[in-house]
């Protein structure tokens, strides 16, 4: 091996030799695992009696490797060695599986995964003898009730940061073992880090649940409906954490879908889970590929138009052929767009702050694609770091590079100084941030104070948003709109239904608001027209309440999803008051303190630092002298324009193009002066 944790394999196939590429992905979970597998990974078993019962297994988390084959830079190999040689070797359009001979450790036998006959089916076994019943649907997608649904497999001969996920499935469907259950589970889970590489992202495999009988909750119905009830499940679930997001594998003969899940709400912990479905004939291989597509889709990530994304190689993830079709698979151009289009708009998503806050302490390894302590760069597998300009295979920058990645780095060189890498995402109550020119990171996302007023005084800043009920009503029904008054949410919201509420509970319906909290249930607008305009579908109702004509909404969607139409939390809910969790607060809870006029003497606001960030022509830190033609703060990392300081070299050059011929005539004609005295 080249590199540390490094292994290399021989392989003949199909009488051909292969040379296989290897990188560690995991160490053992006594250290903390590396990837994919968390360091606390439990198994919890119901038995038929509805008893809980948990086990913590020792798995080992130093024998997983994924890499590639010598020679064939789309391939993707993806083994384990943790007992015998077990795992898959995908080229560009078909995949091998290798499995361990027998007992034996050191004997193995590689195959065609479309052959049906081998182990590398996801079932144990047949259920009942009889073949194998193919899918009642054809391939298309349609969108469920409650969430996108996935319908159709393949036809019928088809043999195919951290986020935490915890796996459930049914009992002898997969198998009565738990070892060998665990394992299938494990290298689903491998194979579905491998496709999500190239987002910098981890599957963690937190726990698995086993269900010996049906008596948690009905699985039967369409795809929606059993995910409205996976998620009802979940918010009583005795030991599901809040930032774990289930998966229910469900065992059906023959069905007319194959997935469920909530499009793009995989930062909402009511709505984030997914019901896949496994039939006999499905292979380990395809199953993480179904897997991959559900996570996408909860990731805000659509299907592949294939005449505008480009797939790096034969077949792209996000195609309905790629859950038929063997062989490696990559996300298109237009998926990786979309995913990073959602982290910038779900910034305070709970999975990336979980993440954030409970840090691995974990040994560096240099070629997994993550920069960690001691490393400068990390490009990856030798394939990738091939076609890097920027980073060594040694994780080294290479010569006269400053950078390989961030938002501050351009061509493997740092940003000018004061170049703009983050605009503001809300222009009365957002921040942007700017390079300092000596860093690839951005600076930390800076917006104005908790509680700042904005849109004219009928709303506050909150989270970098103007929260003005005027706003969202606009939004919703054009610019003549504007927040309805009292009297209007007296009438609409305490109707408690689905045009007045304080909110929907899974098993009590729509709640009921009290007097004081009207202005935080239902978003109730004032429209000067009797027909106001809104391109979404859905229904509309309309009260007349004195002179005013009060207008409420209610949007066609699933029931996984919450109601657009509450009003947000920070909003303004009366003068000095904001709803924050439903209810109706006095201003202060926001703990906003700052006084613009003598803090930033009038030229600026605060931000969530609680320093001045000063206007444009204004200089932290108190914004009393002018300077900077951006502004900003202390927290801002600015430093002098570079404009300014080539102004003044020209300037100084200028002066002295001026001065020194004056200087040098002066002394000539002195000089001649005193020779004619002479």
């Amino acid at each position: 091996p080249t590199r540390k944790d490094g292994v290399s394999y021989v392989l003949r196939i199909e009488g051909r030799p292969y040379t296989v590429r290897l990188q560690q992905q995991g160490f053992l979970l006594f250290f903390c695992s590396r990837f994919f597998i968390s360091d606390d990974f439990k198994i919890y078993t119901y038995n038929k009696n509805g008893s809980l019962r948990s086990d913590s297994p020792r798995i080992k988390g130093g024998c997983h490797y994924r890499g590639y084959v010598e020679g064939f830079p789309s391939s993707a190999v993806t083994l384990s060695t943790c007992s015998g040689l077990r795992g898959f070797l995908q080229f560009e359009n078909v995949s091998y599986g290798i499995e361990p001979l027998g007992l034996s450790a050191f004997e193995y036998f590689v195959y065609r995964v479309s052959d049906k006959k081998v182990a590398g089916s996801l079932l144990a076994t047949s259920l009942d003898g009889s073949e194998p019943g193919g899918p009642t649907a054809e391939e298309m997608t349609r969108e469920a009730q409650g969430g996108d649904q996935v319908s159709g497999l393949c036809p019928r001969g088809w043999q195919v940061t951290p986020i935490e996920s915890r796996v459930i499935f049914q009992f002898n469907y997969l198998g009565a073992d738990d070892y060998v259950v665990t394992q299938k589970i494990v290298q689903v889970s491998s194979l579905l880090n491998t496709m999500f590489r190239s987002f910098n992202l981890t599957i963690m495999l937190s726990a698995m649940e086993i269900w010996m009988d049906d008596g948690t909750f009905q699985k039967t119905g369409d795809g929606g409906d059993v995910l409205v009830r996976l998620l009802q499940w979940k918010q009583s679930s005795p030991v599901l954490q809040p930032h774990e997001v289930p998966y229910l594998l469900l065992y059906r003969d023959r069905a007319a879908f194959v997935g469920a899940t909530a499009l793009g709400k995989a930062c909402q912990r009511d709505a984030t889970g997914a019901v896949a479905v496994y039939q006999r004939s499905v292979t380990l291989e395809s199953f993480s590929v179904l897997l991959a597509q559900l996570l996408a889709r909860s990731l805000g990530i659509n299907y592949d138009n294939p005449k505008k994304c480009r797939c790096p190689g034969s077949i792209c993830i996000m195609t309905l052929e790629a859950l038929c079709v063997g062989g490696a698979k990559a996300f298109s151009k237009c998926s990786i767009r979309e995913f990073k289009t959602f982290l910038v708009r779900n910034k305070n998503c709970p999975f990336i702050r979980h993440t954030l806050r409970h840090p691995s302490y974990r040994v560096t390894v240099c070629g997994n694609g993550v920069v960690e302590p001691g490393e400068q760069c990390d490009c990856g597998a030798a394939e990738a770091c091939a076609l890097d300009t920027c980073c060594t295979p040694r994780c080294k920058f290479k010569p006269g590079m400053q950078c390989s990645l961030g938002l501050c780095c351009e061509n493997c060189q740092f940003k000018r100084k004061n170049s703009q890498c983050r605009p503001a995402a809300d222009a009365q109550c957002d921040l942007a941030e700017f390079c300092n020119g000596s860093s690839a990171s951005c600076p930390p996302d800076l917006y104005v104070q908790d509680g700042h007023g904005c849109e004219r005084g009928t709303g506050y800043c909150y989270r970098g948003h103007c929260q003005s009920p005027d706003l969202q009503c606009q939004a919703l029904y054009g610019r003549g709109a504007r927040n309805a008054p009292l009297a209007c949410y007296e009438e609409v919201n305490s109707h408690q239904d689905r045009f007045g509420n304080c909110g929907k509970h899974p098993k009590d319906g729509y709640q009921p608001c009290s007097w004081p909290n009207l202005e935080c249930g239902k978003l109730v607008c004032a429209f000067p027209n009797h027909i106001p305009f809104t391109k979404a579908k859905g229904a509309i109702i309309y009260a007349q309440v004195q002179e005013h004509l009060c207008v409420s909404f209610d949007f066609m969607r699933g029931p996984t999803e919450l109601d657009p139409l509450l009003v947000k939390e920070g909003t303004k809910c009366g003068p000095g008051k904001v709803c924050i969790n439903g209810t109706c607060q006095p201003h202060a809870v926001l703990q906003y303190d700052c006084n613009v006029q003598e803090k930033c003497h009038g030229h600026g606001v605060c931000n969530n630092q609680k320093n001045c960030h000063c206007d444009p022509g204004w200089s932290p830190p108190h914004c009393k002298t002018r300077g900077s033609s951006i502004g900003g703060s202390i927290d801002s990392a600015l430093g002098p324009d570079d404009s300014t300081g080539r102004s003044m070299k020209k300037w100084l050059l200028l002066s002295l193009g001026g001065i020194l011929p004056v200087l040098v005539c002066g002394t000539i004609v002195v000089l001649k002066r005193r020779r004619l005295k002479r």
